[in-house]
């Protein structure tokens, strides 16, 4: 196994690490190679084609010894010099988050765009769905807020559904939140975030390990959710299917000796059963941001318990807690359906319930202070 602390202390200029990160065809395990049998980067960029074909092959070791990634460094160079809150860092810098140099594989070469401070902070992953329900975008806005609010930096992978709504939740937060791609830092994917994108980078922090021009390959994704779960303390899943990207993030963190935990959902909601498959496996399950705080044993200023409305009303104790249909809370609560829709919308507004769309209502948990 390679030594990671053996190659932190090899001290290498940027444009070196960039000159090797950028070659074609050397990926992480042949750079940590390299460096591991000739001692630094710089090392290795001095060596002749000869010394360099005894470690790697004819190819690669000809492309190293060429500097053939000389315009894609200068490409780097120029973009972090563009702008004040740029930054390329190796996994030697002072800045490079110590979480991430516990991790198996950790990214030896990072782009970041924004408020480069929140990599100090304490952070939490929030992941799930692409295709949430109206309670799921609900709980990863509310969550996100909560925890943000109590000191913890947010982290996700600035997708569709659950993770954009985690970070607009966090936003609202000085704590904020940090957005991990799986694309270049100049490329904007999925496009229809370009709006969060913008929003990010004034209020929070970008992060890549793909270099600049990157497209959104699917292999992506994969390595950047080991980033999402290696910068953070633990990572919630709101909803997900069994398969879901979430679930990847999930056992990427409990490998990682990350606290794994998820919100259950309803047994009929297909993006529920990756949370209940966790739950199961031993991930806890939550009810409220105070859990998470929890069992992360961080305080800094415990918030109020999440705890079901005070108002007693037998039409919302006819409802429940699950998605229930109009005629079925009509039946329930004994009451005509003119005076249950006045009645509804009033609660609807006081944010006692949501509105799930085609007849259907629920029951909402609500902050009492």
């Amino acid at each position: 196994m390679i030594d990671i602390k053996k190659i932190i202390m090899q001290k290498s200029s940027l444009e070196s690490w960039l000159s090797l990160a950028l070659t074609e065809r050397v990926g992480v395990m042949t750079m940590l190679k390299l460096i591991s049998y000739l001692g630094s980067v710089d090392a290795v960029l001095a060596q002749n084609l000869t010394t360099l074909e005894r470690y790697t092959n004819k190819t690669v070791a000809k492309l190293i010894y060429e500097k053939s990634s000389k315009e894609l460094v200068e490409k780097s160079l120029e973009w972090v010099n563009a702008k004040n809150n740029r930054y390329i860092i190796t996994i030697e810098d002072s800045l490079y988050p110590a979480e991430l140099k516990e991790i198996s594989d950790p990214p030896l070469v990072l782009y970041l765009e924004g408020n480069i401070s929140l990599l100090q902070n304490r952070k939490i992953a929030i992941v799930g769905t692409r295709h949430p329900t109206k309670q799921g975008v609900e709980n990863a806005v509310n969550f996100a807020r909560d925890l943000a609010n109590n000191g913890l930096t947010v982290v996700s992978g600035m997708a569709l559904g659950i993770d954009k709504y985690v970070h607009y939740g966090a936003l609202q937060s000085k704590y904020s939140t940090i957005g991990v791609i799986g694309t270049g830092l100049d490329i904007r994917y999925p496009k229809s975030n370009n709006e969060l994108y913008s929003k990010v980078l004034e209020h929070g922090l970008l992060i890549s390990e793909f270099a600049l021009g990157i497209a959104p390959l699917a292999g992506n994704f994969p390595r950047r959710n080991r980033i999402v779960a290696g910068l953070s303390l633990g990572c919630l899943v709101i909803e997900s299917s069994i398969d879901g990207g979430s679930m990847i993030t999930a056992n990427f963190a409990a490998d990682m000796g990350r606290e794994v935990m998820a919100i259950p959902g309803s047994i009929y909601n297909p993006v529920a059963k990756g949370c209940h498959k966790l739950i199961k496996s031993g991930a806890k399950l939550v009810e409220n941001a105070n859990d998470i705080l929890e069992e992360l044993n961080f305080f800094s200023h415990k918030i109020n318990d999440l705890v079901s409305d005070e108002v007693d009303d037998p039409l919302l104790d006819a409802m429940g807690y699950e998605p229930i249909n109009i005629d079925a809370i009509c039946i329930n609560a004994n009451m005509e359906f003119s005076d249950i829709c006045a009645r509804l919308l009033d609660f609807e507004l006081n944010g006692l319930i949501t509105n799930c769309g085609n007849g259907y209502y629920q029951r909402i948990f609500k902050h009492i202070g």
